[in-house]
């Protein structure tokens, strides 16, 4: 009998230990601030080192500031490397861990749609919960499923339709578990379209079909909501020898392990063994080819640095309609600064952040000639990168929503997406000689 308690006791204190929470305590983030090329390339290479930093940024010639997230017991030894070579840099959060702390965990009831806060977040199963309330709540609301995730997992996300033969705009989010900002930008949008009583965006709403999934890698964004989990996780959840997880935007069939990534599974930017080697993307990606001629604007949220990116990620070249997209795009980046001042850039990726290929917005465009194709990298610039507090979810979701109405208006002003109009021979009519004087236009202008 006392061997059989010894032994149900063993039991306890090892489940115990196992999903004990992974903690940041004393964790100090860094903003890195290089001053020349030298400096970056001297924290390319220690990135590169092996040492155990966590760069939220990839030392690259463009950047502005470089995120490093150290643990306390290397935090002298990092100071001391900066401070040998004259790096300069700021402490931003000198323990990260009370910044988790204070994240404001929301708790979803259910038949009660209202009751999603947007100065919380939220896990997947709430989010999920969510999506499939408003879908019982709205006719024009369905759920749809984008694939599946290597835990067994269903990406889902909703259609919200007002009727047949409409243009498509196509949103995706959360392909980095640790943004947990986008996921909730992202149903921010969907409450809006569904919600609000601004005539743009109910135009918006009624003119185009929206197909919108909040969280394309459910495993690692469940992970970074476990106790037992890393609230800074990454990737995937796929195992490799006693590595776990792929970048799944390093993972798409396009230049695929060309730029910013690797065959390393302890890399944050592994890329998978091979091109589509992960269900998540090889299974959204089936999703989207099935539907591809109907999207005029695919969006993918991202964060942080405050950027509005375009393709592509191997080249600084203005491939394909780079001029009408940049200029769609920084339309909609000063529509994104009126209600809160928050300053955005914008460029291809290569020619805006770092060369970075494999990414689901190259594959679009590249493969399925998809008009236009961005990336936001949301809030902020440095301060809390992937640790942004509630506070700033409704403020962000303020302005990227006035920021993605204003791509659709600027959109449909240059013939890249024409709104659903009523069937009738004289509309038909009209639509047809608009959109033949648009494309005629940009033939001989």
């Amino acid at each position: 009998m006392a061997l059989k308690t010894f032994s149900i006791l063993s039991i306890l204190i090892f489940l115990c230990v196992s999903i004990e929470a992974i903690r940041f305590d004393n964790y100090t983030l860094y903003k890195v601030l290089p001053k020349s090329l030298e400096e970056i390339k001297i924290l390319e290479d220690l990135q590169n080192s092996g040492a155990e930093y966590d760069f939220w940024d990839d030392p690259v010639p463009t950047a502005e500031y470089i995120n490093i997230l150290s643990k306390p017991e290397l935090k002298n030894d990092l100071e001391n490397f900066m401070g040998s070579y004259g790096i300069d840099f700021l402490v931003t959060v000198p323990n990260i861990q009370k910044l988790i702390d204070n994240e404001k965990k929301g708790k979803y009831t259910r038949n009660n749609d209202k009751s999603m806060k947007w100065d919380e977040y939220y896990d997947l199963e709430d989010i999920y919960a969510w999506l499939d309330d408003l879908a019982a709540k709205f006719s024009q609301v369905s759920i749809i499923e984008g694939g599946t995730s290597y835990e067994g997992r269903v990406i889902k996300g909703i259609k919200i339709s007002h009727g047949p033969d409409r243009r498509a705009v196509f949103i995706e989010s959360g392909i980095h578990s640790r943004e947990w900002i986008a996921p909730a930008t992202t149903n921010y949008i969907i409450n809006e379209l569904l919600y609000s009583d601004n005539e743009e965006f109910k135009a918006a709403t009624r003119d185009f079909d929206w197909y919108i999934f909040p969280v394309t890698n459910p495993d690692g964004y469940v992970w970074t909501h476990l106790p037992e989990g890393d609230r800074f996780w990454r990737k995937s959840r796929r195992p490799f020898g006693d590595q776990f997880g792929v970048d799944l935007n390093r993972n798409w069939n396009t230049n695929w392990l060309e730029k910013s990534s690797n065959l390393n599974p302890a890399s944050n930017n592994y890329a998978g063994p091979g091109p589509f080697s992960e269900i998540e993307a090889r299974s959204l990606s089936a999703y989207i080819i099935d539907m591809a001629d109907k999207i005029d604007l695919y969006i993918s949220f991202h964060s942080s640095g405050q950027i509005l990116l375009l393709p592509f990620g191997n080249t600084t070249d203005p491939l394909a309609n780079y001029y009408d997209a940049m200029w769609i795009g920084r339309r909609a980046i000063g529509a994104l600064a009126f209600k809160h001042g928050t300053q955005y850039t914008i460029g291809n990726i290569a020619e805006a952040i770092y060369f970075a290929t494999g990414t689901s917005v190259d594959w679009v465009k590249e493969r399925l000639n998809i008009p236009l194709a961005y990336c936001y990298e949301l809030r902020d610039k440095g301060v809390f990168g992937h640790a942004l507090p509630p506070d700033q979810i409704k403020p962000t979701g303020e302005e990227t929503m006035d920021s993605v109405i204003e791509l659709v208006h600027q959109a449909k002003r240059l013939g890249y997406m024409v709104p659903y109009v009523e069937k009738s021979s004289a509309s038909v009519l009209s639509v047809s000689i608009l959109m033949y004087l648009v494309v005629a236009a940009k033939l001989f202008l």
